[in-house]
């Protein structure tokens, strides 16, 4: 994943926690739908701003969406997976 400078995240960092408030106060299913929705509007309201055009959509797609599912499972779920094959032994 490429990572921005840490001068730079903390100008998202209000926004970010809005938006984790407002869905950790909801059941994991509404959450769910809620996170695609807001997913799916930033990446269309940027492409609106900057002008559709298919390579753009792509790397989006193919590049950015794509390269946070692969660092989620490897910084977020990966590790869960290690701590319960320690806990209850491979599969």
């Amino acid at each position: 994943m490429p990572y921005i400078p840490l001068e730079d995240r903390g100008q998202y960092e209000q926004a970010i926690g809005d938006v984790v408030a407002k869905l950790s106060a909801m059941d994991d299913d509404a959450a769910k739908g809620h996170l695609n929705y807001i997913i799916y509007s930033i990446i269309k309201r940027y492409l609106d701003e900057k002008g559709m055009r298919y390579s753009r959509a792509q790397d989006f797609i193919g590049g950015v969406l794509t390269c946070c599912q692969l660092e989620c499972y490897r910084r977020l779920l990966g590790p869960y997976e290690d701590e319960a094959i320690a806990k209850n032994g491979e599969v």
